[in-house]
């Protein structure tokens, strides 16, 4: 896909209204459709797009149990999602927010409406990141958003943990373990945390050999190999990049 445009996934039964919301927003987002919430799951398991406009009476599996299996799943449970209704009963609105909804639009609602939701909720996941994006390493136990994605992060940096010594350790061990495509482990830590699954390595052994040089538990050589890194020249300039300093510094300040 070209350019940094949004992905988002229009999950709707009725052609016309699915072809009016992609007609209003393709010029700024890319698009994919799907007709009911079994083809919508298997597309956002997929594509792991950023925002969800889903309709809640659909065949096959409606808007509320589609909302509930986006919530479930590790793949896209940290998704907006915007629930199209032509209810507006306070009941209504309570099951859905109970599913997982993030925000609703009653039909008829006008094109004004439909793009101010969306970026409105695009701009509070941008928000959540960067208070992750701000600490190198990330504590699960601060991530403040819903229970399975505070899981998945958990088990990613268990991973890290148990591995990042080995230098063999890769993304394709973190996406095995975690039961996904290195594309939707991409996407996913992106979302969550504004960093991809190389980086995050990366920085949780550069934190890790900060923690030992600080402690003098070796050579800056038997460090650089004890995080996992096989080349000190590369592992020096990694260290400067992150702390300000080359790790002989890094150990005279401390």
């Amino acid at each position: 896909l070209e350019g940094d445009k949004k992905i988002i996934l229009i999950v709707e039964d009725n052609n016309d209204v699915r072809a009016y919301i992609r007609e209003q927003i393709e010029d700024d987002y890319h698009t994919f459709e799907a007709q009911h919430g079994l083809q919508g799951l298997k597309m956002a398991q997929e594509k792991v797009p950023d925002l969800i406009i889903s309709d809640v009476m659909m065949p096959k599996m409606d808007g509320y149990e589609f909302c509930k299996a986006i919530r479930k799943d590790e793949k896209t449970s940290h998704i907006p999602l915007i629930m199209l209704t032509a209810k507006s009963s306070l009941d209504d609105k309570i099951s859905g927010l109970e599913s997982g909804v993030d925000a609703y639009l009653t039909k008829p609602f006008s094109a004004k409406e439909l793009k101010a939701t969306v970026i409105n909720l695009l701009h509070q996941r941008i928000q959540l990141r960067k208070q992750f994006s701000k600490s190198m390493v990330i504590k699960p136990s601060e991530v403040s958003v819903v229970s399975a994605d505070q899981e998945f992060l958990e088990k990613v940096i268990r991973t890290i943990e148990a591995n990042y010594g080995d230098e063999q350790f890769s993304v394709e061990m973190i996406a095995k373990n975690v039961n996904m495509s290195i594309t939707q482990l991409n996407r996913k830590l992106n979302a969550l945390v504004d960093q991809p699954p190389g980086q995050l390595i990366r920085s949780f052994r550069l934190q890790r050999a900060a923690d030992l040089l600080k402690q003098k538990s070796g050579t800056v050589s038997e460090i650089c190999y004890n995080v996992g890194f096989t080349d000190n020249a590369y592992f020096s300039r990694a260290f400067k990049k992150q702390f300000g300093c080359t790790p002989t510094d890094y150990i005279d300040t401390n």
